[in-house]
């Protein structure tokens, strides 16, 4: 029976066409899909093409499908769709192999990648890749007819240009040996073995390649064509990197901690990893995956993911904010509770210090030292606040003076109670006392959880409550670097027990290379863990991808910032869609009313971001830092970047050093976070004093 792939630039090149015309290049698709021997399809050949095995196919008098007819066998690729004319020029242009050394399927344009040589005034520089021999480049999978230009690397900036021509597996590989790594840990990082008797013709084993499967996606049915098509470029759904789909399939005999950059791809494992589990580990009728994260948007959003992902099993993956998982448990108890805002906890505690006589520090220092000291460590009496370590506090106290602290603590838990009102962690840890005590029969089969680094010591024994230990029973991915909620946690100390199940994606697919470097530089000085007690680093964390750098235009007032931003956005506006572009400040009100208020006078159709709406929406998206958190835009501008917004003034920490730093270490994250979520185009404005984690260029 006939076998058909689809190639993944087929569709972006279907996604380009206007949806007026799509109409007719579906209909081809799903009838070539059907049978691709049908006597109606005439497959003809391209004059001057590079390979005698590529045809193209008349869809209708405008539009051409390019298609690899095979020579044995009954495979057939979808490689592009155009213009009849544009068709034909992308086709004679582009190499189409089955790689002699490793066997994977490849796309490539050799004229292009030829382009990207270095001038000659530079052919006197030595190359970057000089001292490895060709065999060697070869064995990663180097087509042979693009060594020279290869060769032709002489700085990092041609690696990077030289990246979009490459397949993805060879551009991997040259930057990791171009960053020093040795040669086989090369290999093992890009997972790449160089295979014996390749048959360059056998077009279908080489679609079973793993590097082929992050290109080309075998069709298996209507319904999985049908969906493809329905969402072209929702490619996180079809294709996977070889190290993603490693990790989505594994069988592990307990938790698993997947680390990763920003843009590495982590959420796209992690519900790759929820389906995987629902499919074919925990099939029973009744097994439920539960797919948790730290943010109720980002609980939303996953849902909604997943159910394009994998319709078949999305009842059996329940996604949900683990608080709200909590809070509808403890329903189910008939104990539910009700939360505290922030209102309420000012409230509280003015009056649990108020009630204390001699009282020697603020409120401020009061709060961080429940936060930091008491809630981090789970203590409930003053025996062992007594004898926990207060490391990293700035200041040092006497045992009557933590005894005088204990007492508001009290009065502040009794304030509280009277309100009938609890704080987050209160409720979790009730949570959990009330599984461990009652042990109720849950569904869970595993939990796959996102946004790991921003859980407290509290969530994580709740988590571990909800399931008890057993192979594939945890499955976490997260980044320190993005920590912008919580505090350091060691999961060994929460009785999730990691050691010898740890991996890290270090390929950033989002942003470009200039983007990450830029961002990345706004976390110079920061200590970042691996969240479990160790340090962790950025080294080998890497995009292939290219583009401007990041602009950053700084002003002496706002009214300057404001005329500027509103003629770059009449600039960008004339090339791309008002929903591509994101202007995000650290602060709601200054967000609604400076550049909300700077949209409104300039006529310009807007969504803001909050609680209730996500990136669907219409016109160019206003939104806080922390709403952007999980989304993505082609553009992101970040207004406002001055010394009073960025770092977020705080009050109550001015006056303790080391929760300062700990402050200000969790803005660099949130700056970070920011920075990351733009794909091409990365625009940072500021006036009157700009924030010290951002040198302007002059202006």
């Amino acid at each position: 029976m006939p076998v058909v792939a689809v190639a993944s630039e087929f569709l972006e090149a279907y996604a380009r066409i206007p949806r007026a015309q799509q109409k007719k290049v579906r209909e081809f698709t799903e009838k070539f899909q059907t049978n691709p021997k049908a006597s109606s399809i005439n497959y003809e050949k391209i004059h001057s093409v590079k390979n005698d095995r590529v045809r193209t196919v008349r869809i209708d008098k405008q539009y051409r499908a390019v298609i690899l007819h095979p020579d044995k066998g009954d495979v057939y690729v979808l490689v592009w769709v155009d213009n009849h004319d544009e068709a034909m020029d992308w086709a004679k242009n582009r190499s189409f192999e089955i790689n002699p050394f490793t066997g994977s399927l490849q796309v490539y344009n050799v004229n292009e990648a030829e382009l990207t040589l270095a001038p000659p005034e530079k052919k006197a520089m030595p190359g970057l890749l000089d001292q490895f021999d060709d065999a060697l480049l070869l064995s990663y999978g180097i087509p042979v007819v693009l060594l020279p230009a290869v060769r032709g690397v002489r700085q990092p900036d041609d690696l990077l240009a030289l990246n979009k021509h490459l397949p993805g597996e060879c551009a991997e590989a040259l930057m990791w040996l171009v960053e020093g790594m040795p040669p086989e840990e090369v290999r093992e990082a890009v997972a790449i073995t160089k295979k014996a008797n390749v048959d360059t013709t056998d077009l279908a084993k080489a679609l079973e390649h793993p590097d082929s499967r992050r290109r080309f996606v075998t069709i298996q049915s209507d319904k999985d064509l049908t969906a493809i098509l329905n969402a072209p470029l929702e490619k996180w759904r079809v294709f996977l990197h070889p190290s993603q789909e490693k990790l989505v399939s594994k069988d592990f005999k307990g938790p698993c901690r997947v680390l990763g950059g920003a843009g590495t791809g982590k959420t796209v494992v992690a519900m790759h990893r929820a389906k995987h589990l629902a499919t074919n580990v925990f099939t029973g009728n009744n097994d439920r995956i539960l797919f948790t994260t730290y943010t109720a948007n980002l609980a939303k959003n996953v849902e909604e993911m997943l159910s394009t992902l994998c319709p078949e099993c999305a009842d059996r993956i329940e996604a949900i904010h683990l608080h709200s998982w909590a809070a509808r448990f403890m329903k189910s108890q008939g104990a539910g509770f009700e939360i505290a805002d922030g209102e309420d906890l000012d409230e509280c505690w003015e009056q649990a210090w108020a009630g204390v006589e001699g009282a020697r520090f603020d409120v401020g220092f009061l709060k961080q030292e429940w936060e930091q000291v008491i809630q981090a460590n789970g203590i409930e009496s003053l025996a062992d606040y007594l004898k926990v370590p207060r490391t990293g506090r700035g200041h040092t106290l006497t045992r009557p003076q933590r005894g005088q602290i204990w007492k508001a603590f009290e009065r502040f838990r009794q304030v509280l109670a009277q309100r009938g009102k609890q704080e987050w962690l209160q409720a979790i840890r009730t949570t959990r006392r009330v599984l461990e005590q009652k042990k109720p029969s849950l569904p869970y089969r595993a939990i796959v959880l996102d946004e790991a680094q921003d859980f407290h010591a509290e969530e994580w024994k709740l988590i571990r409550a909800i399931i008890p230990p057993a192979s594939n029973d945890l499955f976490l991915v997260g980044d320190a670097h993005q920590r912008i909620y919580g505090r350091k946690v060691a999961l060994s100390r929460c009785g999730i027990q990691i050691q010898g199940r740890s991996s890290k994606l270090q390929i950033n697919y989002r942003t470009t290379e200039q983007i990450r470097a830029w961002a990345m530089a706004m976390l110079d000085g920061v200590d970042v863990d691996d969240l479990d007690g160790e340090k962790d680093t950025s080294k080998g964390y890497k995009s292939l991808l290219s583009g401007p750098k990041p602009e950053h235009h700084h002003f002496s007032t706002s009214q300057q910032e404001r005329s500027f931003l509103g003629e770059r956005l009449k600039e960008l506006l004339k090339d791309r869609k008002p929903e591509e572009i994101c202007i995000v400040t650290r602060a709601t009100k200054t967000l609604k009313e400076d550049y909300q208020k700077l949209l409104q006078d300039l006529g310009v159709e807007h969504t803001v971001l909050d609680k209730s709406k996500n990136a669907s929406g219409g016109g160019v998206r206003l939104a806080t830092m922390h709403r952007v958190k999980g989304l993505e835009f082609p553009v992101m501008i970040l207004a406002g970047m001055n010394s009073k917004s960025m770092p977020l003034r705080v009050a109550s920490v001015e006056n303790d050093p080391t929760t300062k730093a700990e402050h200000e270490d969790r803005e660099r994250s949130l700056l970070f976070v920011a920075a990351t979520r733009a794909r091409d185009v990365l625009l940072v404005t500021s006036w009157g004093t700009p924030s010290p984690f951002i040198q302007p260029e002059a202006k």
